[in-house]
């Protein structure tokens, strides 16, 4: 989220980038919490802010779209960035990860490497093991967030790709089903999942600094 944070603030907003517990430290961290955690997190990242801006618009990717809207549903929102929300994914054994869950917490596999050492420490802790006691942490706030796009009133920017390997195109399906708030739509046409962060990011941004800008 570093580029869109610095490429907001260059825009004038003032921009928090909260770290959900257990990301960014060790798979341990990462076993250890839930979504009661990271939705904690979300919140309380919201109230910092209620001391310093007025407004406040909320921007999430994938897990951290799910994330934003279950705080724009119980707190106000200026408006709210669904950047490929993860409200629904192609991989279909997610739903057994809770049962799958009790039994083990994770599998290993082969690691990439990198040139860039810190890289290499977060390959070394987080993707080189298929986690299977969070993605189940992940199955339940789906659940939530679906249901809280029912309660989001603000108005929304919805940024899917058509390259998506892990979100669908068809999650739109379930915002227009569910989401009582209009919202406009960007369809990218290059970028893989993490659309923040790919060959288009300089064009999501773009469109992201506009509608909250407007």
């Amino acid at each position: 989220m570093a580029y869109l944070a610095q490429r907001l603030f260059d825009e004038g907003f003032t921009v928090s980038v909260p770290r959900l517990p257990g990301h960014g430290t060790n798979h341990r961290d990462f076993l250890n919490s839930t979504w009661q955690d990271w939705v904690r997190r979300s919140i309380d990242a919201y109230l910092d802010l209620t001391s310093v801006c007025d407004k406040i618009s909320i921007v999430g990717l994938s897990m951290g779209a799910l994330l934003a809207t279950i705080v724009a549903s119980r707190l106000k929102a200026e408006k709210v960035v669904l950047a490929a929300p993860a409200f629904k994914v192609r991989d279909w054994r997610l739903k057994f990860t809770p049962f799958m869950g009790l039994f083990v917490q994770y599998k290993e596999k082969e690691a990439p490497t990198f040139e860039d050492p810190s890289l290499n420490k977060l390959a070394q802790e987080y993707w080189n093991k298929v986690f299977i006691k969070p993605a189940a942490q992940l199955y339940k706030l789906q659940k939530i967030a679906t249901k809280s796009l029912e309660m989001v009133d603000s108005p929304t920017l919805v940024i899917v790709t058509q390259k998506d390997n892990t979100v669908p195109m068809s999650v739109l399906d379930v915002i227009r089903e569910h989401l009582k708030s209009e919202f406009k739509t960007v369809v990218l046409e290059k970028s893989a999942h993490p659309v923040t962060n790919d060959i288009e990011k300089e064009l999501v941004a773009e469109k992201i600094a506009e509608f909250l800008s407007n």
